[in-house]
């Protein structure tokens, strides 16, 4: 299994045992080194440490033709010092649980 770190020069060795103890979470896993986020046959991650805040977001999705339906869905913005990423989720348990695994939402001043 290949692991590619989504900050360039913040690479972690030794994910294997991270990866299999991780819980997860929709499509995603919460390890205590990283948050992995699939992508085809390989995982990329984000080290937990370099998280700066963490906070509940939402996304909404508009589909239909002739009658607009918007739908909200639930996200959580991780915020680095390379730029902000978004788990999209499809449960608000799931963003609850995920900021609980994070040490719950958090901002650095």
């Amino acid at each position: 299994m290949k692991f590619i770190s989504l900050l360039p020069g913040r690479e972690l060795s030794d994910l294997k045992e991270d990866f299999r103890a991780a819980k997860k979470l929709e499509q995603y896993r919460l390890g205590e080194k990283a948050v992995y986020l699939p992508l085809g046959l390989s995982w990329e991650y984000i080290p937990v440490g370099e998280i700066r805040r963490a906070e509940r977001s939402r996304r909404v999705i508009s589909a239909g033709h002739c009658v607009t339906v918007r739908e909200e869905k639930p996200a959580v913005d991780l915020e680095t010092e390379q730029g902000v990423f978004t788990l999209n989720l499809e449960k608000p348990a799931s963003a609850a649980a995920v900021l609980e695994a994070l040490g719950g939402e958090r901002s650095e001043a």
